[in-house]
């Protein structure tokens, strides 16, 4: 996949077809960690597990594929290892026992502050002023994850103080690597900016998390170590890389919006996989979920490549 730098048409129509399916694929995250759960593997395990192994295989993947896109300048490493090792650590912790903590739809509830961060954020960190029609997408997508949220058969919604923290926490880092994704991806490429990202909050979780009151154990059997792999493959290799290479043609608050559809796909597992479904209400917010995103996406004139302040 060529790192250029497609007309603006183009360009932003692949990035928000790449976002959407980003946030299709971590629609899937809750469900899999619940089963994790289930089969003994506590949060911190998952938290620490699941980037080491999706690094492991985008490794392997960048040196099949494409080695010279590791080569960046001293100051891109640093930015991306440091900065975005510290997002994505405090996200993959904060996501895992706030799930663990109230349950995934009040994570999800809280988890969704993050396009709203997003576009209140990008127009003085990288010149992208969001638009009254953008920022009105933003506010009807956010409510309708919400309403799908309350809306939730056979879940207790419930936001404890410890709850309330983690999900705020996994809010506000996921809001800040979308950001610095956002600066970065266009500059050093995607696939840097996901591997030294993901390599950042690998040793920050390695380094921390030891000393964290319940200690980091390897899971026991062959099926969560299988079930693990999917997981990592599916939302940290595939699901960040594709994000990623979003950020090189679309702006961060459509970007944002766009990652929405992650508690769609969310519902509709839920719904399937663990008879979680939803009242009038539910169906609702889902609804305006989808008209927040294609609305989004129906705004595709723009710039492809950010100012950045950051």
């Amino acid at each position: 996949m060529s790192d250029g730098h497609p007309g603006p048409g183009s360009g932003t129509l692949r990035g928000y077809a790449e976002a959407v399916s980003a946030a299709a694929l971590w629609g899937s995250s809750g469900i899999f960690s619940v089963y994790l759960f289930r089969m003994g593997v506590t949060p911190q395990d998952v938290a620490l597990l699941r980037p080491a192994l999706g690094l492991v295989l985008l490794l392997v993947a960048v040196a099949a594929s494409r080695p010279g896109s590791l080569r960046i300048s001293r100051r891109g490493l640093l930015v991306l290892f440091v900065g975005g090792g510290v997002a994505v650590g405090i996200f993959q912790v904060g996501y895992q026992l706030s799930v663990d903590a109230v349950g995934v739809p009040s994570t999800v509830a809280l988890l969704y502050v993050a396009p709203a961060i997003v576009v209140a954020l990008s127009g003085p960190l990288l010149g992208e002023w969001p638009t009254p029609v953008r920022i009105g997408l933003a506010v009807v997508a956010v409510v309708g994850v919400w309403l799908s949220v309350l809306g939730a058969h056979a879940v207790k919604t419930t936001f404890g103080t410890v709850g309330i923290g983690w999900g705020l926490g996994a809010a506000a880092s996921y809001a800040a690597y979308v950001l610095l994704g956002r600066y970065a991806a266009p500059r050093w490429g995607s696939m840097a900016t996901v591997v030294y990202s993901t390599a950042g909050a690998c040793v920050l979780l390695a380094v921390s998390l030891p000393f964290t009151p319940a200690p980091v154990t390897l899971p026991g059997s062959g099926a969560a170590w299988g079930l693990l792999g999917l997981f990592a493959l599916l939302t940290i290799t595939v699901a960040q890389f594709i994000f990623f290479d979003a950020l090189r043609f679309v702006d961060a608050g459509r970007a944002a919006v766009s990652a929405t559809a992650e508690p769609l796909v969310a519902a509709l597992l839920a719904t399937v996989l663990l008879h979680q479904g939803l009242d009038p209400l539910g169906w609702l917010g889902l609804a305006l979920v989808v008209v927040g995103v294609a609305g989004v996406g129906l705004t595709i004139p723009g710039s492809t490549r950010p100012s950045g302040r950051i």
